[in-house]
């Protein structure tokens, strides 16, 4: 039932702030989690007055090849949308491949997955999205 309320309030950010451009403060939607190996993605949206979102992330970790170097790939969100249960953010990691952000409102699977030369790589794990 928490999940139902918190994905309808992302829905209602989004008509709403699409709506009501003169209502003070943007919502945002923060999205983080821990995926396979060990690896950790945090996202940051705002919903614009137009109900556009936008936003921000950085999927990071420790290289299990080396155990020492740590990466991190920033990335750029360009539309959520909903999904039965679950929130889809789509975009692009920065100067690289397309990328989706699948997450379970407001907790639970997660899967971050990005495209190189026409193949899908999905990285799953546990997370949570909060609206603010």
């Amino acid at each position: 039932m928490k999940s139902i309320r918190i994905l309808s309030a992302v829905a209602l950010a989004l008509v709403l702030s699409a709506a009501a451009p003169a209502l003070a403060g943007n919502p945002i939607i923060q999205v983080d989690g821990q995926l396979a190996g060990n690896n950790f993605v945090t996202a940051t949206c705002v919903v614009g007055n137009n109900g556009q979102v936008t936003g921000t992330g950085v999927l990071y970790g420790q290289n299990p090849a080396t155990g020492a170097v740590t990466f991190r790939y920033p990335f750029t969100i360009v539309k959520a949308s909903t999904a039965t249960g679950d929130l889809v953010l789509t975009g692009a990691i920065n100067g690289g491949p397309p990328l989706t952000l699948t997450a379970t409102v407001p907790t639970g699977a997660m899967a971050f997955s990005y495209v190189v030369n026409g193949k899908t790589y999905t990285l799953a794990g546990q997370g949570g999205v909060v609206l603010k």
